[in-house]
């Protein structure tokens, strides 16, 4: 009986040691913590939950289904930019008899994406969060096109530029390099679907994407960061794929662009892509 009373009592002793230690390092945590920054739901003095900061817009950018950055078509999708973006609701755009609210696609502290509606007009979105707040309208304005404006094809670099080395250039070179500033925006030069996305130790961040309808396949090297769309994805002409970058063995940054007949590396074979560019670059 004293051998069971002395372990009941030890026992006792250690639950209790291991209940103080817990409500220590609770508390230690709780002091620890670093304040919000109003993007989630903040907590007053008291511990109860409070609304977080009004919602504010940036920015709003056509990513699928453009004619331009700024100019989108009815069925696109856009990202709004902002900040304390996770309890938005509505999106909202100007429509012939008034507001209309947008389907969103995803939601974030910073970004949230929406379709444009079917009858929306060009203006500057705004958005409303869960708790009733309305943001700011976009500071710049979002065009809407007809879907006929959507680009068949475009030059792939978006920005001042200058050609590089060529086809060959004396050292078996598969493409053409194209110079631009480090972080110019990078757009498919035709609709396709992304093959490959993928990092080589020479190429970089690059990706291949298959053209609609046709075997031919077209190959962007040395992005910034692994590219914005993925393998299966279907990508429309004009579409952000990148940002020009000096990944890999890259002296400089820059766009280097393959036009391969058939398969890039699967019974494929690279042919001179500066006539298209350069037809693409007079053209856009």
């Amino acid at each position: 009986m004293l051998r069971i009373g002395l372990r009941t009592t030890r026992r006792a002793r250690r639950i209790t040691a291991a209940t103080a230690a817990a409500a220590l390092a609770l508390g230690a945590g709780a002091s620890a913590a670093p304040a919000q920054d109003g993007e989630r739901a903040a907590r007053s003095s008291n511990g109860a939950v409070t609304a977080p900061g009004a919602p504010k817009v940036k920015d709003v950018l056509c990513v699928v289904r453009c004619v331009g950055p700024r100019r989108a078509t009815p069925g696109a999708v856009v990202k709004v930019k902002g900040a304390f973006l996770d309890s938005v609701t509505r999106v909202v755009f100007r429509g012939p008899d008034g507001p209309i609210r947008a389907r969103q696609k995803y939601r974030g502290a910073s970004v949230v994406r929406a379709v444009v509606p079917k009858r929306a007009r060009g203006g500057r979105p705004f958005v409303i969060d869960a708790f009733g707040k309305r943001s700011n309208r976009s500071p710049r304005r979002l065009g809407i096109a007809p879907v006929s404006e959507i680009p068949k094809q475009i030059f792939p670099v978006r920005g001042p530029h200058s050609y590089w080395d060529g086809f060959g250039a004396g050292r078996g070179h598969e493409g053409v390099d194209v110079g631009a500033a480090c972080g110019t925006r990078m757009v498919s030069a035709l609709a396709g679907t992304v093959e490959m996305r993928d990092t080589h130790y020479a190429a970089g961040n690059y990706v291949v994407i298959d053209s609609k309808n046709s075997p031919d396949d077209l190959v962007y090297m040395h992005l910034t960061r692994p590219s914005l769309v993925r393998p299966g994805q279907h990508v429309g002409a004009g579409q952000t794929i990148g940002y020009v970058g000096e990944t890999g063995n890259a002296q400089g940054c820059h766009l280097h662009f393959e036009y391969w007949s058939g398969d890039y590396y699967g019974g494929g074979s690279p042919i001179d892509p500066e006539p298209f560019l350069r037809r693409l670059d007079r053209n856009s």
